[in-house]
């Protein structure tokens, strides 16, 4: 048997110890948009040039059977983005109610990358919100990898295209 993963977002304030969002769902894809949910069609909620997309907080759920998931990594890996555009990301095990402010600690990945240069990411059987380790032996979570879209005034309007967030891992 192999693990099954898929990606989720928590969207919403922060709710309960550990913080995580008022609601969790599978994640249909990584669309920055002016709201912060996964249902609303990224046309109805494009981003004013000079403004940033919403915080997106994702992560990979595990399911199946395996015997240890480990060296988990992220990267931009394919697309480009025009100028006066910026894709940064950070990943973390905190959750903090999605805003349009630009995210603290985060690092610059709008120039893609090897996936085995990507950033680490660790594990939880609890989920994203939960104590991070380097290897998970049942079923459970990556920590939160969080992503913004940032603009600046000179953007150019219209789609940014398509971008290709890669998540790694190894699996035995």
């Amino acid at each position: 048997m192999a693990a099954t993963a898929q990606f989720y977002e928590d969207n919403g304030a922060a709710t309960g110890s550990p913080a995580k969002g008022t609601t969790r769902a599978v994640a249909p894809s990584c669309d920055w948009k002016s709201v912060d949910d996964i249902t609303t069609p990224r046309a109805n909620a494009t981003i004013i040039a000079g403004q940033n997309s919403y915080h997106k907080y994702q992560f990979v759920k595990f399911t199946g059977t395996f015997n240890s998931i480990s060296a988990g990594k992220f990267a931009h890996t394919s697309g480009t983005v025009g100028t006066g555009l910026k894709i940064v990301d950070k990943i973390s095990s905190t959750y903090a109610t999605p805003t349009t402010a630009a995210l603290g600690g985060s690092t610059d990945i709008t120039t893609t990358k090897q996936i085995n240069s990507g950033q680490a990411v660790k594990f939880s059987a609890t989920g994203p919100e939960g104590s991070a380790s380097d290897t998970l032996t049942s079923e459970g979570y990556t920590q939160y990898i969080i992503t913004q879209l940032q603009t600046e005034a000179t953007a150019a309007a219209g789609d940014i295209g398509d971008q290709e967030l890669t998540f790694q891992w190894n699996e035995n």
